[in-house]
């Protein structure tokens, strides 16, 4: 079985059976009355893969390039092994065994599974249906992601308390020296906008002044331009959809 680990309790060998092997019993689990481990450790084999394509290393260089003894050979294993097992060691974490992670549900780990074999199926075989299917699969996993979100955010400013960190977070960038005080916006009789639709105005205004309009125009440009779209618009489009990569899901 792939990517299983079984724990062995012991090994038992079975002599009341006739056979010409000699037949074994696995235990598998913890031992009786001991509790299972509060935390466990995890690997980071991305990592652990690309700590492992540096060559330029300690271990590594102090290897002889030409190896000629018995010596050399079992001082190049052991010099592998140790690497091997420290970059290993530097890639793992111990976490708590118990996931407080939220789980997700049938429905969703179903609707997963099928966004992925989808995208499979249209990188292998590019046809319009797949990847008019893929993509379909593909819009409903982003809603789902973005109804979760929105949910978490709901339950977090529901829960939230003054003594959150959050606000402290907050008080420490506004008094941060990078912070720049913005001047109050007046109004064109000088007097300072007070309601938002009055600063809306006074924004507006410095726009405007900011840009003014262009004198020049240029009417076989336009003219040109309005076709050109014109002719665009009329033609139907080959996909409804637009083209969606398998490096962006």
């Amino acid at each position: 079985m792939r990517r299983v680990a079984l724990n062995v309790r012991c090994i038992e060998t079975l002599q009341s059976l006739n056979s010409h092997h000699r037949p074994l019993l696995l235990r598998v689990g913890p031992p009786d009355g001991e509790q299972p481990p509060k935390n466990k450790i995890i690997t980071s084999w991305r990592n652990v893969s690309l700590l492992l394509e540096e060559t330029d290393t300690r271990i590594l260089n102090n290897i002889p390039v030409n190896i000629e003894t018995t010596d050399e050979i079992n001082y190049v294993i052991g010099a592998l092994t140790n690497h091997i097992a420290t970059v290993v060691e530097n890639s793992s974490k111990e976490v708590p065994a118990t996931d407080s992670r939220q789980k997700l549900s049938k429905d969703v780990r179903v609707l997963l599974r099928a966004k992925n074999a989808a995208m499979r199926r249209a990188n292998a075989y590019p046809t319009c249906e797949n990847s008019s299917c893929a993509r379909g699969l593909q819009r409903k996993v982003k809603a789902w992601i973005q109804e979760f979100k929105n949910d978490k955010w709901s339950i977090f400013m529901e829960e939230i308390t003054p003594r959150h960190q959050s606000y402290w977070k907050l008080a420490k960038a506004l008094k941060s020296d990078g912070h720049l005080p913005t001047s109050a916006l007046r109004k064109p009789d000088n007097s300072f906008a007070v309601e938002e639709r009055e600063k809306a105005e006074c924004v507006a205004d410095r726009v405007e002044q900011q840009c003014p309009n262009n004198s020049i125009h240029d009417t076989a440009l336009s003219h040109r331009i309005e076709v050109e779209v014109r002719m665009k618009i009329s033609l139907e489009p080959k996909d409804d959809l637009a083209p969606v990569s398998v490096d962006k899901i």
